[in-house]
């Protein structure tokens, strides 16, 4: 007779039973396991997104910061109905408690300020959403500007020697005494969530200039009248009008350069022409190159070509400051001020007055008969020996004022940066 085990196939039974329900269990495990951290990538993700994304616009206001310390002041546009001046920056004599927020508003619509604090509205397009990189008012989270300095007396409040100062030409090119300011600019990137801080070191690009002379000519040249050409080293602040031998008060102590120079060619001069400079007033070396615009400027053709093609002035006006390009002939026949670059492809002639800081270059010839005065260097290729007047002008060289007029009309460059 055959015998059967009933109860060893109901312990199997029961063993398949307990397994299923651990394997059951182990994939309820795993599939939970899946879900939180696919949720977990996916606020990882969302997180990196937003934090990334809050960067961006925290780049995207440190661009328009930079962009509006770059602007020649004033530079007057229309925004949301308002219309004014949207260049931010301080001048000589610097401030060392200025400062300046850019608002999350309509420039019109920004909260006022005071005698130290510049305040303005962003000029993002109002017909789109505002990026958030600051705050329409209060002073959280608003984009700010501000001198670095350093408490160089340990008293705790801002003095005018104490601004940091930019100049590529010192050693180390941080200083106290020379150059633009270093401006911080600290931004806060809003997006969603996400928040992010960065702070930028800013200054103006500084251009400086290599002329040879306050006169400076690639042809022969006569001198008549009562030309005032004074080589010496001016302080930016000489007083407009002011000729040898009563410049000699703004002498500076170094830099000093011939009053006229010539690649060789001669220069004669005639009538109560005065000219001065040093080692001596006329340089006529046959060695003395004669640069073109990008040479003079220290700039690559590329980056001349594009800082004439976005020139502020293409024609002769008052004021006249910036970039003033002007494609051939030129004339002057009124009165102006004015302060930067005057770069004429042809002839300049005119038998108006008017002051100017800066650097005047003609590629054509100068003829002139009224009574400029130029504090800066004038430079003249000319097309033939001869083909140049200078009437009653006066043109004192100045290298601080070519530096801060030029430089004043070049973007701002990025000397540092961090995030906070």
């Amino acid at each position: 007779m055959k015998e059967t085990s009933t109860g060893s196939r109901t312990d199997e039974r029961g063993n398949v039973l307990v397994v299923t329900l651990l394997v059951l269990f182990a994939i309820s495990v795993i599939g939970f396991t899946m879900a939180m951290v696919s949720s977990m990538d996916l606020r990882i993700s969302g997180n990196q997104r937003t934090t990334t994304q809050s960067l961006f616009v925290a780049e995207a206001g440190l661009n328009e910061a930079i962009h509006r310390l770059s602007l020649p002041n004033p530079t007057n546009v229309a925004v949301s109905g308002w219309t004014g001046n949207v260049a931010i920056g301080d001048s000589e004599p610097y401030n060392p408690n200025w400062g300046a927020r850019i608002y999350l508003t309509a420039p019109g619509s920004a909260p006022a300020g005071n005698a130290n604090l510049f305040t303005t509205g962003t000029i993002q397009d109002p017909g789109r959403p505002y990026l958030e990189y600051s705050e329409p008012n209060g002073a959280d989270r608003v984009l700010s500007i501000e001198h670095k300095w350093r408490d160089l007396d340990g008293d705790g409040s801002r003095d005018a020697n104490e601004i940091m100062r930019w100049d590529p030409m010192q050693i180390p090119p941080e200083n106290f005494n020379s150059g633009f300011p270093i401006e911080i600019v600290t931004v806060t990137g809003q997006a969603a969530d996400g928040e992010r801080v960065i702070q930028a070191e800013v200054t103006k690009r500084t251009i400086i200039v290599r002329t040879l002379g306050a006169l400076y000519c690639d042809k022969a040249i006569r001198l008549t009248g009562n030309c005032d050409f004074c080589g010496y080293n001016h302080d930016l602040n000489t007083p407009p009008w002011t000729v040898p031998n009563a410049c000699s008060a703004w002498h500076l102590a170094s830099g000093h350069l011939p009053g006229v120079v010539t690649t060789g060619d001669d220069v004669k001069t005639q009538g109560s022409a005065n000219v001065a400079g040093n080692p001596a007033p006329i340089n006529m070396d046959p060695t003395n190159p004669f640069y073109s615009l990008s040479e003079v400027l220290g700039l690559t053709p590329t980056e001349v070509a594009d800082m004439l093609a976005n020139a502020d002035n293409t024609s002769i006006k008052n004021p006249l400051n910036g970039i003033t390009y002007i494609q051939g002939d030129a004339k002057i026949t009124s009165n102006f001020t004015g302060q930067g670059l005057i770069y004429v492809t042809g002839d300049l002639s005119g038998a108006g007055s008017f002051n100017f800081k800066g650097l005047v270059y003609v590629e054509g010839d100068l003829k002139y008969t009224g009574t400029p005065w130029i504090l800066g260097s004038v430079i003249v290729r000319g097309t033939s020996d001869w083909n140049f007047s200078a009437g009653n002008a006066a043109v004192l060289y100045s290298r601080d004022a070519i530096t801060q007029a030029l430089s004043g009309a070049m973007p701002c460059i990025v000397l540092s940066w961090r995030e906070m």
